[in-house]
């Protein structure tokens, strides 16, 4: 979850729900307003491999709510929470016990995720939540992921060890049933420690 767009929220919760559907019966829920799971599950469909996992939209501030009982009957649920919308991230956090903030290591995204902690710490006294930030279309070894690592330390922002790199194949994996999943296996180990 995160307030800002370009992220690579939607590409992570398709990529998660994907490595968590070969697990388990997984329901992936899309609460952006913008409808961009919806979008990538109806292009899937559309080019004849649909996402083996079944995707709801639920754009709504009530989305804690709702998955009550929608989520039954799924082992794994993902929520693809909008840029923006804070009344919806501050639902979809409610609705989760673990929460991740995708970022790419670039300054503007970095001091965009500070109301999504906002948001973290005021529903972490009634609903404590994991957390963890997910630095994504990170160029290996380069400054920026380790300066993005500096700041994300001083501010106290939990990073995840697990990076998605910068590649081809997930910028263009729209509308695909994603295959190459190496990291995000790597950051549901990560998660389950």
């Amino acid at each position: 979850m995160s307030s800002k767009g370009g992220t690579g929220k939607t590409t992570s919760a398709v990529s998660l729900a994907m490595v968590l559907h070969r697990l388990g019966r997984t329901l992936a829920v899309d609460c952006d307003p913008q409808g961009s799971l919806m979008s990538w599950s109806e292009a899937a469909l559309e080019r004849g491999s649909p996402l083996p996992f079944t995707v709801v939209s639920m754009a709504t501030r009530d989305v804690h709510v709702r998955l009550a009982d929608l989520g039954a009957g799924y082992e794994h649920v993902i929520v693809d929470a909008p840029p923006g919308d804070l009344g919806i991230i501050r639902s979809a956090i409610l609705a989760s016990a673990t929460v991740l903030v995708p970022v790419s290591p670039t300054g503007l995204d970095l001091n965009r995720i500070r109301p999504t902690f906002e948001i973290l710490a005021e529903i972490g006294v009634s609903h404590p939540v994991d957390v963890g930030v997910l630095l994504t279309k990170v160029r290996r070894g380069t400054r920026s992921a380790r300066e993005a690592r500096a700041i994300l330390a001083e501010h106290g922002y939990p990073a995840m060890n697990t990076e998605i790199p910068l590649a081809e194949h997930f910028a263009g994996s729209f509308g695909s049933v994603p295959s190459i999943l190496g990291q995000y296996w790597e950051l549901l180990a990560e998660l389950r420690k």
